[in-house]
């Protein structure tokens, strides 16, 4: 009866090691999701200017007949 029970006490030992090491995996992706969230939102601001026709550079160029 005690080895049954210590064998389900390292088997339990296990699984909480293994939780702890999938929660880090999933901590770090949710950082990477974030990340990349932020960067998509610029880039989608940033094509929505140049779509607008708002680009700061274009409106310093002077038209070719100047």
């Amino acid at each position: 009866m005690e080895n049954r029970l210590a064998e389900i006490e390292i088997q339990i030992a296990h699984q909480e090691e293994a939780i702890h090491q999938l929660n880090q995996v999933i901590y770090k992706q949710q950082k990477q999701i974030d990340l990349l969230e932020l960067g998509a939102k610029h880039l989608m601001g940033r094509i929505h200017t140049l779509s607008d026709g708002n680009d700061d550079s274009s409106e310093q160029e002077l038209p070719p007949h100047y």
